[in-house]
């Protein structure tokens, strides 16, 4: 035989005992889940000593024989086998129905921008949105669980939680009034207390009781005082055309634009100026009732709006786009100047209460004879910021 010969017959029985030694490490077992093993390394190694022409054999329970330094320079080291990872599938989306309480309007910048933006799809929420036919109508829905969550005001929760009907505040979108009283510039009125014997244009029932009634009451007046008369929502425009002397139910951030555009200027008294204490104009109104069950799904849409609001307020400019991007009808003289302004008045918190608050809310109402008797707290209101 020849040297050659002999070289490879060497070598070939040393990739024989090389792969007796690793392929049984390697083997997969597809029942298995994947797992890290470990691989010798003096195994692997033993391929080129046995090419030089030797086999050393190794102890089952110990290192090699062939030098006294192979524990040493010899140790297990570690080969990382991972089998393909199984696909994971996502959260299921819970789903939320809400409700607007009236026409879309820049003041319900979170929930628009939220949804463009996709914080309700991060939060794993499927958010269905309506808009009522009538703004008397979105609560009604709630207590009769129709839907899930509606927009309203704190003047209207107190009075309906007070009717029996089973609301609870969920969360807060504008924590200050954007109600008003507004007159036309350079009429004889230039104070709340020179309304006697003046019309008052109205849309709503809940804007007389209690706020005009308190504005009044406030400068010594009472609606006795005062004519008043159903406007439906056409409020700028009945004064305007001075088909009345006031309207009151004014959005502050919006009407002095729209008497712009009519070639007219407005005088607005704030209502919270004027005797009302102050109170949310905005929030989420949910089912006491059935809270418990949805207070997870809750709190992640209020997550959602409160990642809207900041991302609004520290971007208003963008937001206005994306705002008007994906609702086109908003895009109009009189919201572009309003927007600034409701800008400032969205809550950077919308889960937090102010119990205080309501409860002083609900003291004035009871003391003045607007609801029978005052509730807990947790008859009013839940925190979802609460641990």
């Amino acid at each position: 035989m020849t040297f050659l010969q002999h070289r490879l017959g060497s070598l070939c029985l040393a990739l024989l005992f090389a792969f007796s030694l690793v392929a049984p490490l390697l083997a997969d077992r597809p029942d298995q889940e994947p797992h890290i093993e470990t691989i010798d390394a003096y195994a692997i190694d033993a391929a080129t000593r046995v090419a030089n022409g030797a086999i050393f054999l190794r102890g089952e329970g110990g290192p090699g024989v062939d030098t006294p330094e192979h524990s040493a320079a010899h140790a297990p080291v570690s080969a990382l086998r991972v089998a393909p990872a199984e696909p994971i599938a996502p959260p299921p989306m819970r789903n939320v129905s809400l409700m607007l309480d009236w026409f879309l309007s820049p003041h319900h910048a979170a929930i628009i921008v939220a949804r463009a933006r996709g914080d309700f799809d991060r939060h794993g929420l499927n958010v269905t949105l309506s808009t009522p036919a009538d703004p008397s109508v979105p609560t009604k829905l709630v207590a009769d669980s129709r839907i899930d969550l509606a927009l309203g005001k704190q003047t209207q929760l107190h009075r309906q939680i007070d009717n029996g009907i089973p609301l609870i505040r969920v969360a807060t979108l504008v924590g200050t009034p954007l109600n008003s009283l507004t007159v036309l510039g350079g009429s004889r009125i230039e104070t709340p207390s020179q309304l006697k014997g003046s019309t008052v244009g109205y849309a709503l029932k809940e804007d007389i009781q209690p706020t005009l009634s308190v504005m009044l009451e406030h400068h010594g007046l009472t609606l006795d005082d005062i004519e008043l008369e159903p406007v439906d929502f056409a409020l700028s425009p009945a004064l305007a055309e001075r088909r009345v002397d006031a309207v009151i139910g004014t959005m502050r951030h919006i009407v002095p634009y729209q008497l712009e555009e009519e070639g007219r200027i407005g005088r607005s008294f704030m209502v919270e100026d004027h005797g009302m204490p102050r109170y949310e104009e905005l929030i989420l109104i949910g089912n006491r009732d059935h809270l418990h069950g949805r207070q997870d799904d809750f709190r992640r849409l209020v997550r959602a709006l409160e990642d809207a609001t900041h991302w609004i307020v520290s971007h208003p400019e963008e937001a206005w786009h994306l705002m008007v991007q994906s609702e086109p009808g908003l895009d109009t003289p009189v919201n572009r100047q309003a927007w600034p302004g409701i800008v400032k008045r969205l809550s950077l918190r919308p889960a937090t209460l102010d119990a205080r608050s309501y409860l002083a809310f609900q003291a004035f109402l009871a003391e003045r004879g607007f609801i029978r008797q005052e509730h807990s707290i947790s008859r009013l209101a839940v925190d979802l910021s609460a641990p």
